[in-house]
């Protein structure tokens, strides 16, 4: 293969990044969205290559149904044929920055900084164990910090579904890195989420004094070392760490499972508990607007108005699409959200419903019976608040649509507590990967809610916001900005200009439309918005703090780029491609001939090949409106 080539003529490869055993990576511009993304090719050959393309495509298959912003996004999968060779591959969002073996090489961090580190490292391991993944190869190599300081864990090619076998393969091959296997690894003996978070304590350890836990010089002697020998006591006075990080460490490096915290959950809540030690040491400085402004970090969390932010967890992607943060999980009635998700026990493979059993018509009449006791109403709201902890985000989402459609019946198709049932559901729908189907349900949850208790309700209001995180999600970034411009007004009458709540879905606003190349408009909105950050919040907030990060990070990413340019101007009005894109999709033609006419004419119009896939694809929340303006592009 080659620079040029393209796959499945969509792809074209730019630049090889690396070669490994499975195969090459290569930098690649997805042509259809406009995008550079990162692609792993791996040839059809006998032999090791092709239980090489087995793990190649189980990696595929694990990795493309987690959705998390501290992992790699998977975009697709495929086959192609280049010059008469078979090949699979395998499309990834495209990561520019350092590991953590390289952010180590220049100085042990701030212990403030690699707490959330280690919190951020949990969040993806618990979306990975929910979903009956071991990674099997946490280390330093296998964590970046992107350029825009986003944590990604890296790297399922060795992660496995959770079938209990050990650290050795049939042919008694060690898969993982000696200096972080957990000691079940080595004997073969079964593994689970517990493995990962004994090398998680490994990697801690490296982050908070700049050593690892057992120094080895050889496979032999760290094997020996981790079956055997207790990790040096970490003595937290001495490297300016809480007091309580030397309990978790040592009960991370237990040598027996079972004397491990239970799962990632409970170590990422720990880690949170610790975010306020020494006050604000976890937040950077504010920046001021100097000729040097502060190297981009975080980018905004997506906020739920009218409740409180969980811990950290998502931050803008380097290139080129960020990623507002899910809204806060649901907690009781009634609504308000904890600090820290419920906790998860061992991972166990989620039985998540299909669109089909989980989407029941929201309109069922309200059963002809007596106003609803209290006492009914109470049981009701316990349950729901009881499945927030379900062990998985699917049990939750079956869970809470039983308790929905019971509350259908009991209090009514329209009562509040049906409702914010219904949101709650969509939520977890959402986690457990359904995020189509927690669409399909909020396009007509919200009307209902609007209708019930008003557009400007917070509960609403909180629906509405998980609708536009969700649509975003899906890829429709065009949709998802005129959600939130839609929700903004009903943010002002609800707190008005200066409330928190729309500064956030300000900066929301900004992040989709850099996602969707339009970096003047981003950096014209956070210009704008900056002032009232700082006479509102302040200029230490982590949300000011954050909106000059994007701001930087956009600034530099325009003057990398540029504004990008069509060859030609589009020779077709917006109106003329209107009534084209609502043909096409309608297929409203009297045979395919006129169809294809139709396309060629479209694409000579506007100058962009491949426009007829771009519109077939579209998910159906997408309007044709919206789809037009995003095919013209900002």
């Amino acid at each position: 293969m080659r620079v040029g080539d393209v796959l499945d003529g969509r792809y074209e490869l730019l630049e090889k990044l690396g070669q490994g055993g499975f195969g090459v990576v290569w930098k690649a511009q997805d042509t259809r969205m406009q995008r550079p993304v990162a692609v792993k090719v791996i040839g059809h050959h006998g032999g090791d290559q092709a239980k090489a393309a087995l793990r190649f495509v189980r990696e595929a298959c694990a990795a493309g149904n987690l959705s998390h912003p501290h992992i790699v996004t998977v975009h697709d999968l495929g086959q192609s044929e280049v010059a008469d060779e078979q090949v699979t591959f395998l499309v990834m969002e495209m990561l520019t920055g350092r590991t953590l073996t390289e952010v180590l090489r220049a100085g042990v961090p701030e212990p403030a900084q690699s707490l959330r580190w280690g919190r951020e490292i949990c969040g993806a391991l618990a979306a990975a164990h929910d979903a009956g993944m071991v990674h099997r190869d946490i280390k330093p190599d296998n964590i970046m910090i992107t350029d825009s300081g986003r944590l990604k864990v890296l790297d399922f090619g060795i992660a496995q579904l959770d079938t209990g076998a050990g650290g050795l393969t049939t042919t008694g091959t060690i898969v993982g890195s000696p200096a972080y296997m957990a000691p079940e690894r080595w004997t073969g003996g079964r593994v689970d989420g517990r493995a990962d978070l004994y090398a998680l304590g490994c990697v801690l350890v490296e982050l908070f004094t700049g050593a690892r836990p057992f120094g080895g010089d050889s496979t032999p002697v760290l094997m020996y070392q981790h079956l055997n020998e207790p990790p040096p006591a970490l003595d937290p006075a001495q490297f300016g760490l809480p007091p309580q990080v030397a309990g978790l460490i040592a009960e991370l490096l237990a040598k027996e499972p079972q004397a491990r915290p239970a799962d990632a959950r409970t170590v990422e809540a720990r880690l949170a508990e610790l975010a306020d030690w020494r006050g604000e040491a976890a937040v950077a400085p504010a920046p001021t607007v100097k000729e040097q402004p502060p190297t981009p970090q975080p980018a905004p969390q997506a906020v739920v108005p009218s409740t409180p932010q969980p811990a950290p967890q998502p931050t803008p992607q380097s290139a080129p699409r960020a990623v507002p943060q899910a809204p806060p999980m649901p907690a009781a009635p009634p609504p308000s959200f904890p600090v820290h998700p419920p906790a998860v026990h061992p991972p166990a493979v989620p039985n998540v419903p299909t669109p089909s059993q989980v989407l029941p018509p929201l309109t069922t009449p309200p059963v002809v019976a007596a106003a609803p006791s209290d006492a009914v109403r109470a049981s009701l709201r316990e349950r729901r608040s009881a499945a927030y902890r379900a062990a998985t985000a699917g049990e939750s989402a079956i869970q809470l649509q039983a308790i929905a459609q019971e509350c259908v019946a009991a209090l009514g198709a329209d009562d509040r507590d049906t409702l914010c049932a219904w949101r709650d559901f969509s939520w977890y729908l959402s986690r457990a990967g359904d995020v189509e189907g927690a669409v399909r349900l909020l396009l007509t949850l919200v009307e209902d809610m609007k209708a019930a208790l008003g557009p400007a309700d917070p509960d609403t209001v909180s629906a509405r916001y998980h609708l536009s995180w969700c649509v975003g999600e899906s890829g429709a970034e065009v949709t998802a900005i005129r959600l939130l411009a839609e929700l903004l007004p009903d943010l002002h009458v609800a707190g008005g200009p200066q409330d928190p709540r729309v500064l956030k879905a300000r900066h929301d606003i900004a992040v989709r439309q850099a996602n969707r190349g339009n970096l003047n408009g981003a950096i014209a909105d956070l210009r704008g918005l900056l002032p009232e950050l700082n006479r509102t919040l302040g200029e230490r907030h982590p949300s000011t703090v954050q909106a000059w990060q994007d701001l930087m990070a956009f600034q530099q990413r325009l003057a990398v780029t540029g504004t990008k340019r069509r060859n030609r101007a589009p020779k077709m009005s917006r109106t003329e491609a209107l009534m084209l894109v609502r043909r096409l999709r309608l297929w409203d033609f009297v045979n395919d001939r006129d169809g294809q006419l139709a396309v060629q004419t479209l694409e000579r119009g506007i100058g962009l090949k491949g426009v007829a896939s771009v519109i077939f694809d579209a998910p159906d929340h997408v309007s044709d409106e919206d789809l037009v303006e995003e095919i013209f592009g900002p």
